[in-house]
């Protein structure tokens, strides 16, 4: 007989721009519903007892801390203390601010005729005290203040995945709450799955490799998740992210706060704070610019330009893009599924002009014509 699971309440939320119902979003080597599940068995809280909007969240340590601190007797609505790391994670989505409190649509003991609306209104907010352990990340010295932000170290958090942008929040923050449960040899604080093959040159620091992946030499991968199947070439370099099932990089390729969903081939030789999804193609030239000049970056959300409160957010690229050279996506953008990008063709070259070879060319409205075409007198420092 199955034992009851957890009541879910289906809000028909998709996640834009790859229109996705977020429970069948693939994220690590399953779904978002299938991960949430496991969370909850994880916490040891009897399933029955718990309801969730279809796009909400807690990690295992959250939920089990939740169920302790319920007296019981009336339904009950987690809150998390309104920590800088917690309101971030909860910018673009509709997670309610009371006071000193962040409110989240997961609830205990609930009637099982409630809808979410009712909850809202009549459940009782219990306070979770977590204090989150976070490592102070340096941000570029532009613009105005902070010049760092906090990065989630303890796996244990709630977020309302509503928008690109939380997938790729929560994927990077997962990491740590799937650590300790991850299946395969332990080495020096990481988890090598089984059939995975690591160079001896390869340094890992908090990372789980996937079953059958294939870790080239002086790859350097720190709290990190790279999917089963997944192949990186020699000195690919990916910290705090997520590299889903059967992704392939190319040698050198170095990735920062990049969640990708998997099955694609990537190479850069630094891409950062991007959300990548199924089959995307990317190569070295594209750049997701993603530094705020003056004001927060803003995201479209709901058709309308939400502040993210970020001074740091790249884009995203939906399910089987094809990013070639000089592609540059400005910060927040994202691209619909199946895009493809292959040059701008005001930068295209269309014609060589005839010169002896070593001639130093540039471009010059759609043609390579020698230097001293467009700057007479010009000799390049390269050759003086």
């Amino acid at each position: 007989m199955t034992a009851p699971g957890p009541r879910i309440l289906d809000l028909g939320t998709r996640i834009e721009p790859f229109g996705d119902p977020v429970g069948a979003l693939p994220l690590f080597d399953a779904t978002f519903a299938e991960l949430r599940a496991q969370e909850i068995l994880r916490s040891r809280v009897p399933a029955e007892r718990l309801t969730f909007a279809d796009h909400a969240l807690a990690t295992h340590a959250v939920l089990a801390a939740f169920a302790k601190a319920t007296p019981g007797g009336r339904p009950a609505a987690l809150a998390l203390p309104a920590h800088p790391v917690f309101e971030a994670l909860a910018a673009v989505s509709d997670v309610r601010r009371d006071g000193d409190r962040l409110i989240y649509d997961v609830f205990l003991d609930a009637p099982a005729d409630a809808d979410l609306d009712r909850l809202r209104a009549e459940a009782v907010p219990t306070l979770v005290a977590l204090e989150p352990r976070t490592l102070a990340r340096a941000l570029p010295r532009l613009g105005p203040p902070p010049y760092t932000e906090p990065v989630l170290m303890s796996g244990a958090f709630a977020l309302h995945v509503q928008h690109w942008v939380h997938v790729l929040w929560a994927a990077k923050a997962w990491v740590q709450a799937l650590l300790p449960f991850a299946e395969g040899k332990r080495r020096r604080g990481s988890v090598i799955g089984p059939g995975a093959d690591v160079h001896p040159s390869a340094y890992l620091e908090g990372a789980i490799i996937g079953a059958g992946a294939e870790i080239g030499a002086s790859c350097v991968l720190r709290h990190c998740y790279v999917g089963p199947r997944s192949r990186l070439s020699d000195f690919t370099k990916l910290a705090h992210g997520v590299l889903g099932p059967d992704t392939h990089t190319l040698a050198d390729a170095t990735f920062e706060h990049v969640v990708a969903l998997g099955g694609g081939t990537l190479t850069n030789l630094l891409l950062q704070d991007s959300l990548l999804g199924r089959q995307v193609f990317l190569t070295t030239g594209v750049v997701f610019w993603r530094d705020a000049l003056g004001e927060p970056i803003t995201v479209q959300h709901r058709g309308v330009e939400v502040d993210t409160g970020r001074k740091v957010l790249g884009g995203c690229a939906g399910h089987g893009s094809i990013l070639g050279a000089r592609t540059i996506v400005a910060p927040g953008r994202a691209l619909p599924n199946r895009t493809t990008v292959v040059m701008r063709k005001a930068e295209g070259v269309f014609k060589v002009a005839d010169a002896p070879p070593g001639t130093p060319m540039c471009w010059n409205e759609g043609a390579l014509v020698p230097v001293t075409e467009v700057e007479p007198g010009y000799a390049p420092e390269e050759l003086a």
